[in-house]
């Protein structure tokens, strides 16, 4: 690091930390590519051929219904325009959220799932679905990116994945080769020369360009525009040195700056996502890729299913013949008496041998033998399937609910494992597909960077998770929040028009004296008493929630279990109960003439009763720690005490409770 001092200024020259350009550390990575060996014009070899992992989707219906399952759940509900994480919905550019709604949802936006696609219209949900099935069953997925003559995006095509390869330059020799006629290129120019993708279809190739190339070293402007009009999307040249890439879609040849120097039309862009795995660097692999023994297991046992069903194998019965020999007629006849047997599958069959004994020795006998198959074979058949369906959808991370087997669930944990798919694998694959759509489209082609994409997440349902989140976020700011907003939190419809709260209204002023209103009798305090402030270790009256009777609470006190009651050793507690099924803290407090007050908590976890019991002053504690955490319920026409339980073990005691409370 150097200075200089020219004309009073001070310049500063910071040099890398490796000091020479030549020891200073890459901005991107610098790790070996993959060599996979691949043939001109095909792209590059994939791990997997994809066409054959395509075929297992019509060979095992587990597979079939998980991935389209997951796909569906993934995207096929719909979506919502949001604001960034970090920014909020206020200070988000209206002009912006108009841009990516005039390509999600104008009248003029184009969605194919075909090559052509006029008289079928499709719509973005069913585009995406298709190419995340593709994501699940291939291992990548393949978007074309369709834009009009000004190089706007205006739609989205999907492009099947099992007919996209890579391009990359010939590896095996010492200098690249051109990836389409061979020819050796100079070093400088691989990349560019093997930029892109390829689609092979019945012998015929087809060109892509890499999502981006064409707003490389560009601008975009974006204004409003009038009524019914889509804003106006413009492209200009930054200060950077780069220049857009285009490709040939009929050659594959790469040139930079200008369309206009190829020889065909520019082909248009893929968005090409990989489900990433550590085999491959160019493509992806499914998840479910482990699976595939199992998958032709499952394939061979159905069958050898059918052929034993067919007597292709060990016969069922035999006809045992005691004394003599059967001529070849009774043997026909025999015969065609078993495949009656076949043909009349579960019925009762009298099979009469009179007019063969007619014909032979009396001391002959025939016999009609079981030879052991029967049930035992089905059941050993359909629990070996069972297996296999388990261990593919284990694979596919999707539930036994999902594919429909309800053997082993019921309705407890059916939600559970709703939940748990939603939150565990659905919601990650979510925000990982909108924020490759995001980079992709707002950002990089139109220009927009307050806005992306929020899928519907259908099964996470949590309304007393939720409900609680809520609260806390409504209580840390301390209210300051409008009752509508908050009742959307918690997702209750907001309040009427003709409703004497008006929804515009901040939920700590909900219940505060309003012009023409009388305060309540005894300024709030339990026992009514006038001219008596409410004192300040009863949780305040914003925080309660309703009233019970303790007619009605006593007799269900008594019967709980478990729970745990306790009398306090304070100037302002009396007895404290806790309900550990309903995880309510009942806590009664003295009052200086007449029987205590008494006020349950809700939703209080047990680690809080553990810290008020073995805290070192219980009403230091319940002041700083529970009065102003958890809402509340009065117990109103309280005269007695709190009904008998086992008392707290001292030992528990929870980590974090402060030995000075």
């Amino acid at each position: 690091m150097t200075d200089a001092i020219e004309d009073n200024k001070l310049a500063v020259d910071v040099e890398g930390i490796g000091g020479k350009q030549s020891l200073s550390k890459a901005e991107t990575s610098t790790q070996l590519a993959d060599r996979r060996v691949q043939s001109l014009t095909t792209g590059i070899k994939p791990p997997y051929n994809p066409y054959r992992l395509a075929s297992f989707l019509e060979l095992n219906e587990t597979l079939a219904t998980g991935i389209r399952k997951k796909a569906r759940y993934e995207v096929g509900y719909g979506f919502d325009l949001a604001p960034r994480a970090d920014l909020d919905i206020d200070d988000a550019d209206d002009t912006e959220r108009e841009v990516v709604q005039w390509f999600w949802r104008g009248p003029d936006s184009t969605w194919q799932t075909k090559a052509r696609q006029s008289a079928e219209p499709a719509t973005p949900e069913e585009v995406k679905e298709l190419a995340r099935q593709d994501y699940h069953l291939i291992g990548w997925c393949c978007l074309e990116l369709l834009t009009n003559l000004e190089g706007r995006p205006v739609g989205l095509a999907h492009v099947p994945a099992r007919t996209v390869r890579v391009r990359k330059p010939q590896d095996r020799f010492d200098q690249p080769r051109h990836p389409e006629d061979g020819r050796f290129i100079p070093t400088d120019d691989a990349d560019l020369a093997s930029r892109g993708y390829v689609q092979i279809r019945n012998g015929r190739r087809r060109y892509f360009g890499e999502a981006g190339d064409r707003y490389r070293g560009k601008n975009v402007d974006l204004s409003a525009s009038g009524d019914d009009e889509p804003p106006t999307v413009r492209y200009t040249d930054d200060d950077s040195d780069k220049e857009p890439i285009f490709v040939d879609r009929e050659t594959g040849d790469v040139v930079e700056g200008s369309a206009q120097a190829l020889d065909n039309g520019p082909a248009n862009e893929l968005i090409f996502i990989t489900n990433p795995n550590p085999l491959t660097d160019d493509y992806g692999v499914p998840d479910w890729i482990s699976a595939t023994r199992t998958i032709s297991a499952d394939e061979a046992a159905k069958d050898y299913n059918a052929d034993f069903f067919d007597n292709d194998t060990i016969p069922r019965f035999a006809i045992k013949v005691t004394g003599g020999e059967l001529t070849e007629e009774s043997k026909r006849d025999l015969r065609q008496m078993l495949n009656g047997l076949r043909d009349e599958s579960h019925r009762t069959v009298i099979l009469e041998v009179d007019k063969f004994q007619t014909q032979i020795d009396e001391d002959v006998e025939i016999e009609l033998k079981p030879l052991g198959q029967g049930i035992s074979e089905e059941m050993s058949f359909e629990a070996f399937r069972q297996k296999n369906e388990a261990e593919i959808a284990k694979t596919l991370e999707v539930p036994p609910i999902k594919i429909g087997n309800t053997d082993t669930s019921n309705r407890s944990n059916s939600e559970q494992q709703d939940r748990d798919f939603a939150l565990e694998v659905i919601q990650p694959e979510q925000h990982k597909f909108a924020q490759r759509l995001y980079t992709t489209i707002h950002q990089t082609a139109l220009g927009v960077t307050d806005w992306t994409l929020e899928y519907e997440l259908r099964g996470a349902d949590q309304p007393k998770q939720d409900a609680e989140v809520a609260r806390r976020k409504i209580q840390a700011v301390n209210g300051a929040i409008p009752v509508n907003r908050a009742l959307e939190m918690i997702g209750e419809d907001p309040l009427p028009d003709d409703h004497p709260v008006d929804g515009q209204t901040l939920v700590a002023e909900v219940g505060r004296s309003r012009p023409g209103s009388q305060p309540p009798p005894g300024n709030g305090r339990p026992d009514g008493q006038a001219g008596q402030a409410r004192p300040d270790y009863l949780p305040p009256e914003d925080n309660k929630i309703g009233e019970r009777d303790w007619a009605d609470v006593e007799p269900a006190l008594a019967t709980k279990d478990p729970i745990e009651q306790t009398q306090f050793n304070s100037s302002n507690l009396d007895e404290g109960l806790f309900d550990f099924g309903e995880q309510e803290l009942y806590l009664s407090f003295k009052r200086e003439e007449g029987q205590s007050s008494l006020y349950a908590y809700v939703d209080v976890p047990p680690s809080e009763w553990a810290g008020l019991v073995n805290a070192s002053s219980h009403g230091s504690y319940h002041y700083d720690s529970i009065r102003l955490e958890y809402p509340y319920v009065e117990v109103t026409n309280f005269h007695d005490r709190l009904p008998e339980g086992p008392s707290p073990d001292p030992e528990d005691v929870p980590d974090g409770v402060p030995s000075d409370i």
